[in-house]
């Protein structure tokens, strides 16, 4: 058998690119749970704050990196009209 035949990919794969939307939505999801858990409490404990502005300054991080990826895109500057750097 060779080693072209099965096994290990070709090495001119692309890397799968990050989903910062989905990341995004996880951080908001972990702000929302901190907000909902703290309510039912009735008070913030250093848990449910923590979590609270882990969640926000997350979701916050992955927005700019999607704004930014997607600003460098191909297909944004396609759909924009703008030519190639």
């Amino acid at each position: 058998m060779s080693e072209s035949e099965g096994g290990s990919p070709p090495q001119s794969e692309q890397k799968r690119r990050p989903r910062w939307g989905l990341r995004t939505l996880g951080f908001l999801g972990l702000a929302f749970v901190a907000v909902a858990t703290s309510a039912s409490l009735g008070h913030h404990t250093f848990g449910t704050l923590g979590s609270l502005l882990f969640g926000l300054i997350g979701a916050g991080y992955c927005s700019v990196k999607g704004l930014r990826q997607a600003l460098d895109d191909d297909t944004f500057r396609m759909l924009t009209g703008r030519r190639p750097r």
